[in-house]
């Protein structure tokens, strides 16, 4: 059963707005309830250089973001292109975590660092690695860890709110579970190492090494040409047993292997040759882990709830959320 992930839509877009926001409150100082800085000493002047305006015209220095040849980039310039280019959207991100904030607040529903930590794991199944997970958000969504964190924070505080009053049993659980058996099926994984040669003579050298006592894995980081696994000693880790990425011959060799065996030369389509062996079988069954449940219940009280699209409409007409960006 899939989750609704409606929100990563926009997380491209509100990392932007969180990097747009960070250099905001950097140059623009403090603000709310802060005290402002003093003002310039009198008979301070801009150096008047640059294209932009030279001056403030009320005697205080205009503050250089940034200069190619004679152009400056002055603070003002800087501030308004921002507003113009993310002003709206910050704005309206701003009143809905606002207002989701403070309904959660008002039903009493927290989230702890552990929630977040247990949605970003399940945010990484099917990833190689954590590092492989943060690095594609990184690359592909301009999104940091902490912008991650925050994003998790914002999607549980509201699904929490939208599904407040909603009461999901164990024996709907268990209904689920039982009409839709496919989805809870037990997965089969293996674990198998490679090493990948040029040609079928020296797949056969590397035969005659390990039959001569070489380890598996010190031959593949010296000799496969494979990039993504020998330098882990040609170990892919654990992979589902029909994870299309094996190469069909692999997956026919390795599908009647024991543990511990080394298969033929096998040959590949593009004319190289490899050696597998089998390090390990492995069967998980998805309700031994009692996340599951957890996870399942979660998503029927979801499928029971309104939109979250219109749990937002419906808090910033709650809290009379206004945009007074908007009418600049």
């Amino acid at each position: 059963m899939s989750r609704e992930k409606w929100l990563w839509g926009l997380c491209g877009v509100l990392a932007a707005l969180s990097a747009a926001l960070a250099v905001l409150l950097a140059v623009s100082g403090p603000s709310g309830g802060e005290a402002a800085p003093p003002p310039p000493a009198e008979g301070v002047q801009p150096d008047g250089q640059g294209s932009g305006t030279s001056g403030a015209g009320d005697g205080s220095e205009k503050r250089k973001i940034a200069q190619a040849g004679s152009v400056t980039l002055y603070e003002d310039e800087f501030l308004e292109k921002l507003r113009n280019a993310f002003g709206a959207e910050f704005v309206r991100h701003w009143l809905k975590e606002t207002v989701v904030r403070l309904e959660a607040q008002s039903l009493g529903i927290s989230v702890t660092r552990g929630d977040i930590d247990d949605e970003l794991n399940r945010m990484q199944i099917g990833y190689e690695s954590e590092a492989e997970f943060y690095r594609v958000m990184r690359e592909q969504l301009g999104m940091s860890e902490q912008a991650l964190r925050d994003d998790a924070l914002y999607r549980l505080m509201l699904e929490g709110v939208a599904t407040a009053r909603i009461q999901v049993t164990e024996a709907d659980v268990e209904a689920y579970i039982e009409d839709n058996p496919e989805e809870f099926a037990p997965m089969h994984d293996i674990r198998y190492a490679l090493i990948v040669v040029d040609s079928k003579e020296r797949a056969n050298l590397v035969l005659q090494q390990l039959g001569e006592g070489v380890a598996f894995d010190l031959l593949a980081k010296d000799v496969s040409l494979d990039e993504t696994t020998a330098a882990a000693g040609g170990d892919s880790g654990w992979v589902s047993a029909d994870d299309p990425f094996i190469p069909l011959e692999a997956a026919e060799a390795l599908g009647e292997m024991s543990v511990g065996d080394v298969s033929p030369p096998l040959r590949l389509d593009d004319d190289r040759w490899m050696i597998v062996t089998l390090l390990g079988r492995r069967t998980i069954d998805p309700l031994d882990d009692s996340n599951v449940r957890e996870e399942l219940k979660r998503e029927l009280a979801l499928a029971q709830a309104p939109s979250l699209f219109d749990v937002e409409a419906m808090l910033l007409e709650k809290y009379n959320a206004v945009d007074f960006l908007d009418g600049d």
